[in-house]
């Protein structure tokens, strides 16, 4: 079966603005989109058509490292 990754508005602009405060974030997303297309069981379902997924901030562990 073939899924689709698709953003909602509010999504995409919370994360344009999170992209400014988290430069790794772009490619993290990038990263976290194409995974979840080959395997989306990694995402908890909310709704029939919803999901959740919680990603941790790279650029965020190397400060406290």
């Amino acid at each position: 079966m073939s899924y689709k990754v698709e953003l909602t508005d509010h999504f995409k602009k919370e994360a344009k603005r999170l992209v400014i405060k988290y430069r790794s974030l772009k490619k993290e997303l990038a990263t976290l989109f194409i995974e979840l297309e080959q395997n989306p069981t990694i995402a908890i379902p909310l709704t029939n058509v919803e999901f959740n997924i919680r990603l941790a901030k790279a650029s965020k562990r190397k400060v406290n490292e």
